[in-house]
């Protein structure tokens, strides 16, 4: 097949949201020779949906790892694509559930420009709008050793708002509203500020998105448990 006719066959399983017919076009392209940039970072794209659907944790950070390593080979190729810029953004993030706090609070400011350069290279992206307003939700959780670290290494942490990452996670529901995951976080945000009325609205959003995959299993359980603390 030709790259257009891969790409065409992988993101409609990536919409149906086949995660292991796409993982298989992708690498058995990618194997056989085809390292086109439209090619490997849908790679990429791929092991991100691979290590979302395990709970084995060396299984994870190996995806997460090659990963992020396929969607860095594109960017000097498409440094203008959104789509490159969203996955760097999101492989580094992921990246720091398995790495040091000193590098994980220095990745931070090269996972918000990704997401804020996505943002503006495609606005109508609902995923990057609501990866910007998912760091705005990571930022609102450092604690305070991460903190003090930060300013020891940088002088200024990374900062957010409340309300910064509403409107993010708004813009991103406005423009799809069928997000799980989307949903699910608004639910935490208004939950974390007592605001109970708002949260059972976007937990019981979030409940009513379709379950396909694992990682959707998980989020809906997630969801409904929440949902019963309101």
């Amino acid at each position: 097949m030709s790259t257009e006719e891969v790409v065409l066959q992988a993101d409609n399983f990536h919409k149906k949201e086949d995660i292991q017919s796409n993982y298989k076009l992708l690498e058995e392209t990618f194997q056989g020779g085809n390292q086109d940039p439209e090619i490997t970072w849908r790679l990429g794209r791929s092991c991100y949906d691979m290590a979302q659907e395990t709970t084995d944790k060396p299984e994870k950070e190996k995806q997460i790892r090659r990963g992020l390593e396929l969607v860095k080979a594109s960017l000097e190729a498409k440094p203008d694509n959104f789509a490159v810029h969203k996955w760097n953004g999101i492989m580094l993030g992921s990246l720091g559930d398995f790495i040091p706090t000193k590098e994980k609070i220095a990745n931070a400011y090269t996972i918000r420009d990704h997401f804020k350069k996505a943002t503006e290279l495609n606005p109508e992206d609902c995923t990057s709008f609501h990866c910007m307003g998912k760091w705005c939700w990571s930022v609102l959780q450092i604690g305070w050793v991460e903190r003090q670290a930060a300013s020891l290494l940088f002088g200024t942490p990374p900062s957010s708002t409340y309300e910064e990452c509403e409107e993010y996670l708004l813009k991103s529901a406005k423009l799809e509203m069928n997000q799980v995951y989307n949903n699910a976080l608004l639910g935490d945000l208004y939950y974390q500020q007592k605001k109970w009325g708002d949260a059972k609205t976007w937990y019981q959003h979030a409940i009513d998105c379709p379950v396909v995959t694992e990682n959707h299993k998980r989020q809906n359980a997630e969801a409904k448990t929440k949902l019963a603390k309101c």
